[in-house]
Order: structure tokens, then sequence, then C-alpha cells
């Protein structure tokens, strides 16, 4: 399901629970106004990569893995939490997050 919400500019938000264990890599691209992203799920993939609008993220309890370029080039991230029970953090995860 590669960019299964590609170009959902309305998009403002979104919770991802932990009922869902894939969704395809940049599954969100062009979601220009996607801002607050909140994750259940228990590994993160390239999902959200070069996506300059999000400024938050917040990851739950069941997340335990953040895979490679995951949230690479979010340069308008300003707010993560990562919880204890993130065992995983991959290559270029963050990579050019520069407002982090």
């Amino acid at each position: 399901m590669l960019n299964i919400f590609s170009k959902c500019s309305s998009l403002t938000s979104i919770t991802i629970p932990n009922s869902v264990t894939s969704i395809g890599d940049n599954a969100f691209s062009g979601c220009s106004s996607l801002t607050s992203v909140k994750l259940h799920c228990t590994k993160i993939g390239s999902w959200f990569s070069g996506l300059n609008s999000i400024k938050e993220i917040i990851l739950g309890e069941e997340v335990t893995s953040i895979g490679d370029n995951a949230f690479s080039g979010c340069s308008g991230l300003t707010s993560i939490t990562i919880p204890n029970s993130v065992t995983s953090i991959d290559n270029n995860a963050f990579y050019n997050c520069s407002s982090l």
C-alpha cells in the first residue's frame, strides 16, 4: 500500500492505533498540511519522510522500533516524545530534522 494517503493535502493530524501492523513507505507523501502525528503501532517505517509540515510526534508505549528514514527530512519537527519502550532507532531516522 505505497502512497496510500499520498497528497491528502487537507489531512492535518493522524493517530495510528496499535492494531496497524503495516503501512507502505512514503504512505503520507504530499500531505502538506499534516502537523501532528500520534503513533501507537509497534514499528514505524519511513511513512513520514520529507514532510516538513510535521511539528509534533507523540509515540505511545507500544512503539518499540523506529525504522530507517522514519522522519528523515521533517525539518519542521520541533517536538517528539520517545518512550522507554523504544529499543531500536535505525539509520537516519531523524536525519535533517533541523528544528529538533
